[in-house]
């Protein structure tokens, strides 16, 4: 009886010498986005602004390119996800326009218009603007904000 109480202290104290060792294990992190030259980085907690050129043309009949954003979710577990935000707003009341992101065009009629979509660590979201109603001369502002999940 005594012999069997001593084996389970023992037992009971190697498991705990060994919790530590099992619980400091590292979790695999995502290394640092490698996006291509001239793509938009955007990384969780710093919003990226930008003014995109105004697209010309009438009822939807052209779409100007704004670029390809990538989140960057390095330092984060790799199980990490994100939502990929996008604002865009104008400054004539009167004007329209829609964000196309990965060639799909919500065809929203707000200003400011918005658009989320998943974001996973450093995969391409390609975002145009197309123009519904608008003027040369209209100023745009584009913000993308990733919020990890």
């Amino acid at each position: 009886m005594a012999m069997r109480r001593l084996l389970a202290a023992a037992a009971a104290v190697s498991l705990l010498c060994a919790a530590p060792a099992l619980a400091a294990k590292p979790v695999p992190k995502h290394a640092p986005c490698k996006a291509p030259a001239g793509a938009f980085v955007v990384k969780p907690g710093t919003p990226l602004t930008q003014t995109p050129t105004t697209p010309i043309g009438v009822l939807g009949g052209f779409e100007e390119p704004v670029g390809d954003f990538y989140v960057d979710l390095g330092g984060r577990p790799n199980s990490s996800t994100s939502t990929l935000e996008f604002e865009l707003s104008w400054t004539n009341p009167i004007s329209d326009y829609d964000l196309v992101v990965n060639g799909v065009n919500e065809l929203g009629t707000d200003n400011p218009e918005f658009i989320s979509v998943k974001g996973s660590h450093c995969r391409r979201v390609s975002v145009a603007i197309d123009v519904f109603l608008g003027v040369p001369v209209d100023e745009l502002t584009l913000v993308a904000k990733a919020t990890p999940r």
